[in-house]
């Protein structure tokens, strides 16, 4: 089985370090897109191991010892994962050649994960991206079943490739399932999409068939389990669960990340042009603005330009007895290495930005001038004011006007 992660989740893990999921082991990097497992990647492994070993070689290999079943099963298990890989390594590089960044890919418990870092900006974009993953698969098992043709003669040869073409081609029809977050799922909501011109309409829609596909699986599930097959069953319920989960927090994300881009950085931003000049003392900083403010990053200017900024982090490494006589120019972060954003982005830019450098606060800036500091609460807050209003969060804000160009004015000057 194979997903495409949701903006939020591929950020949250590069949070947790290394891109991929949490309790992951880096493997190596293709094309800048590192390539990781999960640990529930071995349970997978063995099992599907397990079931080669004893189900499949020894009927297929007469004959062959326990151990070289075994050896087999291992081997044809690695090929099957390398073939999951390269289904989603489709779905990265042509995401990539879309301008959609890819962080990382992840063998995981239920196949194959690639973390995008952004939703597609159009439908034909999702279609390419999401159909080009089970396209990957029929492929391999259409060259797979044409080496087992090529080597009967080698039963144990035939036999891996038999199963590598069978499984692929199993692979690419479950993933054309209409069962967002699914490859089919995201083929649905292109269509939608490309429909209705409304990419949150669309994905609510693709969800709920895709939550009823979830249910299927699930009560198909039980009826294996009741049926006997409880290893079947069970498996069959927890896709099922899985793709319930993911679902559900693929909609929220998709209408969080709509309504985000509707609001720009001005809406949200409490402008506050003052900093501090570049010979502040360190202890100047602390008494006048770190402590008073409760700041955790104070911005350095100069001739109402912005030079830079100055951390905790900053200050901390600064022993307490020089800071009387220590400048912030001595120990701030330049202009140059400074990440800021204009206040006509949008919202969800910002969050791109704090989420990529792992920041808790962005100087505004237009043309040069500090205009405010962004940080994640200010974002947040502005979330939780919205949602306690029953405000639907694409609508702008009194101190500004999401829909305005970036010219039509300086909203965060307005009444």
């Amino acid at each position: 089985m194979s997903t495409l992660a949701s903006p939020d989740r591929a950020r949250d893990s590069r949070r947790r370090g290394g891109g991929m999921l949490g309790n992951s082991v880096h493997l190596f990097t293709v094309a800048g897109i590192e390539v990781g497992v999960h640990a529930s990647w071995l349970i997978i492994a063995v099992l599907v191991t397990w079931s080669l070993a004893t189900g499949v070689f020894p009927t297929a290999v007469p004959g062959a010892s326990a151990a070289t079943d075994w050896l087999l099963g291992a081997i044809t298990a690695l090929l099957f994962f390398a073939s999951v890989l390269g289904h989603e390594l489709a779905h990265s590089l042509v995401a990539k050649s879309r301008g959609v960044e890819v962080s990382s890919i992840t063998l995981f418990l239920f196949g194959g994960v690639s973390n995008l870092t952004a939703e597609a900006r159009r439908p034909g974009e999702e279609f390419q991206i999401a159909v080009v993953g089970p396209l990957t698969s029929f492929a391999i098992a259409a060259v797979a079943f044409a080496i087992s043709l090529l080597v009967q003669a080698d039963p144990a040869a035939e036999a891996t490739a038999a199963y590598l073409a069978l499984i692929n081609a199993a692979l690419g029809v479950f993933n054309l399932v209409p069962g967002f977050p699914l490859d089919g799922g995201r083929v649905l909501r292109s269509a939608l999409w490309s429909v209705t011109h409304d990419l949150a309409k669309a994905t609510r829609i693709a969800t709920g068939v895709g939550q009823l596909v979830a249910w299927g699986l699930m009560a198909w599930g039980v009826w294996l389990v009741l049926g006997g097959d409880v290893i079947g069953g069970v498996w069959t319920v927890a896709i099922g669960w899985f793709l319930q989960s993911a679902a559900g927090s693929s909609l929220q994300h998709t209408i969080l990340e709509t309504r985000l881009r509707s609001l720009r950085v001005a809406d949200v931003l409490r402008t506050d042009p003052t900093g501090v000049a570049p010979a502040t003392t360190i202890a100047t900083l602390i008494d006048d603005h770190v402590l008073p403010g409760a700041r955790r990053a104070v911005p350095v200017v100069e001739d109402g330009r912005i030079v830079g900024i100055v951390t905790l982090a900053d200050i901390g490494r600064v022993p307490p007895g020089r800071r009387p006589v220590t400048q912030v120019a001595e120990i701030m972060t330049g202009a140059g290495r400074l990440a800021v954003v204009p206040p006509s982005a949008s919202l969800q830019e910002a969050i791109d930005v704090l989420g990529a450098g792992e920041y808790e606060q962005l100087p505004v800036v237009e043309e040069g001038r500090l205009v405010g500091m962004l940080t994640r609460a200010d974002v947040l807050r502005e979330i939780q004011i919205r949602d306690a209003l029953g405000l639907d969060r694409s609508v702008p804000a009194r101190r500004g006007d999401a829909g305005d160009d970036a010219s039509s004015g300086r909203p965060w000057d307005r009444p």
